[in-house]
């Protein structure tokens, strides 16, 4: 029983550390179509956070690794079902951050298309 639990814990750091560097590269293409001029945040809560460099690296670099660095830290302790249910979490928060940055890759390649 231990070995699943082990197992599994292993799976949430890897899909934490995933959804962190995927996040990471939201933030990167996001900046880079901006600063293109042909696109704009869709997000209206995010318009503001990503226009100040500042606020942009405290809410989408800082507070996502402080909340995953809180989250490592007390997986150590939790039990079997706790692991399961952050494992799906980070799993979902992954598939939201890869169609994300599928959406970004949709973006540069009109980006492309259409400077030709």
């Amino acid at each position: 029983m231990n070995i699943v639990k082990n197992d599994t814990a292993l799976c949430t750091k890897k899909r934490l550390f995933l959804l962190f560097m995927l996040n990471m590269s939201d933030w990167i293409c996001t900046l880079s179509l901006l600063a293109t001029g042909a696109f704009e945040e869709a997000n209206p809560l995010m318009k503001n956070v990503i226009e100040s460099p500042f606020l942009g690296f405290f809410v989408k670099v800082f507070l996502p690794l402080v909340f995953i660095l809180f989250a490592l830290s007390k997986l150590a302790d939790a039990d079997k079902k706790q692991i399961l249910f952050s494992n799906n979490i980070a799993l979902a928060g992954v598939s939201v951050y890869l169609l994300l940055n599928l959406y970004h890759i949709v973006c540069f390649t009109m980006l492309y298309v259409l400077s030709i």
